[in-house]
């Protein structure tokens, strides 16, 4: 297992709500060996083992937000205040701030925990990202990549 992880969110057949996974399918070829990608659902527990078993976590999750759709934030996990989710508001059993709350609580963090948060626009059953999201994908790939771990590993390869 390595030591960092970046970590896509979503589903592929809601919309927006595949830009995690979009940000993982760009890194594929870009990215070494030593650095695990994965795609995931955000299921609960997933989340919390992966937090457990990594020193670095890099998530991209798209949201439902006040920004314009496309726009993104990149949040520290472990220093920033995450708003819980309204269950009718996510696409998840339960939300991120909710699996980073108790993996504190169980003493089971990361390290380094950076969240790429992107707004959505749509997150019906329906294929492919909104032009908006489609748009910012390479700009969060291209951040993941600058990240100083990301960084330290490529230059060991």
């Amino acid at each position: 297992m390595s030591e960092i992880i970046v970590v896509g969110i979503g589903n592929p057949a809601r919309g927006d709500d595949a830009a995690g996974w979009a940000v993982i399918d760009k890194l594929e070829k870009r990215i070494p060996e030593e650095i695990e990608l994965s795609k995931q659902r955000g299921d609960f527990s997933a989340l919390m083992e992966i937090f457990a078993s990594h020193d670095s976590v890099y998530l991209v999750d798209a949201c439902l937000s006040d920004a314009p759709p496309g726009s993104w934030k990149r949040l520290d996990g472990l220093q920033e205040a995450l708003k819980v989710e309204k269950k009718e508001t996510s696409t998840h059993a339960l939300s991120i701030p909710e699996a980073i709350a108790l993996s504190r609580e169980l003493d089971q963090l990361p390290k380094t925990l950076i969240i790429y948060a992107i707004a959505g626009s749509r997150f019906q059953i329906t294929s492919g990202l909104s032009p908006a999201v489609a748009g910012k994908i390479e700009s969060i790939a291209r951040s993941i990549l600058n990240e100083k771990e990301i960084q330290a590993c490529m230059k060991k390869v």
